[in-house]
């Protein structure tokens, strides 16, 4: 008896005093199973060993306080500690610098980690994203060095340069195939129609893809990577975001967004994963009064799906990406008297719908002539529509108007298919070689004859040489036809070279080359407001561009620093712009300008130190446009911007809190804009569009296991508009500003995770 009640009082004892240590994966917050901890208490008496369970937990009982602990795993950095006092504790642990996660695919004949990569590869993961309450691409890249946002109030959408080039240049992907959108198959995509929700990185690689990805890539790629895979059997995310627009907030006010994602291990070689996200943007009133919105309300809902296989060295997958947009441009009540004397007022309204449907297949493995192959095919399916009705503010009936331009339905629909393989003749020499067929289409009343086509076709090649230990060169080539403008040839090279010391220099040379899209051929757009035209005699744009990255990594003490100088310079021949019509003074048209050029200089710089981490950058790009070769000599030059940026987190361990504060500066951009002098005459002045400075705040935190919350600040410095020189309604006249934001907003995401294995 006495032996049984000694037994319940140690069993009580352990539950009482047992300490739980949980351990989290410091990048991502995720719980980790399987770390090996060891603890040994400083009277030396015994020592032990706990592996940590499926909930990242650690339990410790009857131990004697103060112990020396270390832990060991396969993925993360050891660690080790004194724990003075009994209490319960939670420990970060840092993955190993080569991991899954650190692996990009962008350019790439196999993952392998950035340092690696030939190319300057800049990464946005998931920690970071999470970390910025980010839900669409143009919030992610909203301090992104080089990169430069634009915001259109009428339609509703989000546009960005890089390296000082129009987004026309710059190719959005989803795993490596064009998101097509209503201005092309990839190329000037609205940002805020791409959402995060299922996206593990960003991969954004500055400089001519065009070997690789083809036309339109002179500037670079943004390549969005998602999850095809859990780390358990089961992963459920759902999440809960509300937002204030402005100083704006509530039920009708705001922005509200739900979101749910589901993973799933179906069985060995089987996964499926299908995620849903409802944005609900309320519109932002500002300055306006009555029904009228400065930004107009959307709302959106997205879905995604993947299935894949994967048989011993291979995988093969099918994924849908399904968008619906609603657009809503409210106008201002009218007042309309009936012969009774009732007023029954109106408004003319404006709505956007868009939708659009990817369909895409993938397969990836090891053959026995191949040592990596990889082949998509994708369907995309756009779909916009303008509608503008007379609504009546009493009854709510609405009746299409019928004036010209008033309706109008685009679609765009595109058939892509790729691949490529790889081989290797030696541990010197990889090769790859790949094909590239698009089928383009694009229909509407605003596109010349209701419907216009254009098809390409496109094999390439590039080379991994390993000339010496410590020296790469890569040269590719790419031969493209276009069903419009003939064949064309397109080479690349890049050099990477290491040196002692972890230092890399990195030199690239890229040939770019871009055709006219349909819509620059063959638009036209007539009503109230626009006379807009497409010209079928323009030609493509051909391109130089020069580049080099010097980076060096080193270590003062505990900290971990990385610096970086990137010079680049582009040229472009016959780029494609609007400019008024030559021949009507009232309309505009796309035209080949003569010469565009940018130059830039940047610096970067990266520390990590215990629980800081660290970024800053400055970059100074200069614009040259010269319009026609007989332009004037005074303005024969480059215009300069400065940027900055900066990122700081801050993990406070003891409070399981991150603090992140993520900063950029926009410098101020010159540039030329025609205008009418005095006497009526069309003449070429300088324009100046204001800088401004941009800040956000945030708060990470995880707890009760399963629940991570985001609060944040955006835009803390309250920038809504910023004055441009070059918006005016007559000669040289000023007052016009360009949106930023609709102001100050603060945020808080909630997001519920439940992992089962």
């Amino acid at each position: 008896m006495r032996s049984a009640i000694i037994l319940i009082f140690i069993l009580i004892c352990s539950t009482v005093f047992g300490q739980k240590i949980t351990l989290r994966d410091q990048t991502t917050g995720d719980l980790i199973e399987g770390v090996a901890f060891m603890f040994q208490p400083l009277n030396g008496t015994y020592s032990g060993q706990v592996i940590s369970n499926n909930l990242g937990v650690v339990e410790l009982k009857l131990i004697d306080f103060p112990i020396v602990i270390k832990t060991q795993h396969v993925g993360y950095q050891s660690y080790s500690d004194t724990l003075k006092t009994s209490k319960d504790y939670l420990i970060h642990l840092m993955p190993k610098k080569v991991q899954l996660g650190d692996f990009i695919v962008t350019g790439q004949f196999n993952p392998q980690s950035a340092e690696q990569s030939v190319f300057t590869v800049k990464v946005i993961d998931r920690e970071e994203i999470k970390a910025r309450g980010a839900v669409s691409l143009s919030e992610a890249l909203s301090n992104t060095l080089n990169i430069r946002a634009s915001q259109d109030l009428a339609i509703g959408s989000s546009g960005i340069s890089m390296q000082g080039i129009s987004g026309q240049n710059v190719k959005i992907l989803l795993d490596g195939v064009p998101l097509v959108n209503r201005n092309g198959n990839g190329n000037a995509a609205d940002l805020s129609q791409i959402n995060l929700n299922n996206i593990e990185r960003i991969e954004i690689v500055e400089g001519p893809m065009a070997v690789n990805y083809g036309a339109n890539a002179l500037a670079g790629v943004i390549n969005l990577i998602s999850y095809k895979d859990a780390q358990n059997t089961t992963e459920i995310s759902v999440g809960i975001q509300e937002e204030t627009v402005g100083s704006e907030f509530g039920a009708d006010e705001g922005k509200h967004i739900q979101s749910i994602d589901v993973r799933q291990q179906i069985a060995k070689q089987w996964f499926g994963q299908i995620g849903v996200l409802h944005n609900d943007f309320k519109g932002f009133q500002g300055n306006q009064t009555g029904r009228p919105r400065e930004w107009n309300p959307k709302e959106q809902y997205q879905g995604n799906a993947l299935l894949r296989f994967s048989p011993e060295n291979h995988s093969i997958y099918y994924r849908l990406d399904y968008l619906d947009e609603t657009i809503n441009d409210l106008g201002k009540s009218n007042n309309n008297y009936l012969p009774s004397g009732e007023n029954q007022p109106f408004a003319i309204d404006e709505k956007y719908l868009t939708q659009r449907a990817i369909h895409h297949i993938q397969a990836e493995g090891k053959l026995p002539f191949l040592s990596r192959y990889n082949a998509f095919a994708s369907y995309s399916d756009f779909e916009r529509i303008k509608r503008k009705v007379s609504k009546n503010l009493v009854t709510g009936e609405e009746q299409l108007t019928t004036a010209n331009g008033d309706q109008d339905v685009s679609t765009y629909n595109v058939w892509e298919f790729g691949g490529a393989g790889y081989l290797s003749f030696s541990d010197k020499i990889d090769l790859q070689t790949g094909y590239n067929v698009s089928f383009e289409k694009v229909g509407g009343g605003r596109i010349q004859e209701g419907e216009q086509e254009i098809n390409d076709l496109a094999i390439y090649g590039s080379l991994e040489w390993k000339m010496a230990e410590n020296i790469l060169v890569r040269p590719g080539l790419r031969l493209a036809s276009n069903s419009a403008f003939g064949t064309q040839l397109v080479p690349s090279a890049q050099i990477k070279k290491s040196f002692e010391g972890n230092a890399d220099l990195r030199l690239s040379y890229g040939r770019g080359y871009r055709a006219p899209s349909v819509r620059e051929l063959y638009f036209e757009f007539v009503d109230s407001n626009h006379r807009i035209f497409g010209n079928e005699n323009l030609t493509p744009e051909f391109s130089h561009h020069l580049s080099s990255n010097f980076t060096k990594s080193y270590e003062v003490g505990n900290a971990k620093s990385e610096a970086a100088i990137n010079l680049f310079y582009n040229t472009i021949d016959d780029q494609i712009g609007i400019a008024q019509s030559a021949s009507d003074a009232t309309a505009t048209t796309y035209v080949n300008i003569d010469k565009y050029k940018t130059l830039g200089l940047g610096v970067n710089q990266k520390m990590e130190w215990e629980k800081l981490k660290t970024s800053f950058g400055i970059s100074y790009v200069g614009r040259y446009n010269r319009l026609d070769e007989n332009q004037q000599n005074d303005l024969n030059k480059f215009f300069y911007t400065p940027e900055l940026n900066g990122n700081i987190q801050y993990d406070w361990a003891a409070i399981g809190t991150k603090i992140n504060v993520f900063y950029k500066y926009t410098g101020a951009l010159r540039n030329y804009i025609f205008s009418e002098n005095t006497a009526g005459e069309q003449e070429v002045t300088i324009g100046e569009v204001e800088g401004y400075h941009w800040l956000d705040l945030t708060l990470s935190k995880t707890f009760f296991t399963h629940f991570d919350m985001v609060f944040g600040a955006r835009n803390l410095l309250d920038i809504q508009r910023i004055n441009n020189s070059g918006v005016s309604g007559g000669t040289h006249s000023g007052g016009a500003s360009v949106p930023v934001s609709y102001g100050r907003s603060y945020f808080i995401k909630l997001n519920y995770n439940l992992k089962l294995k």
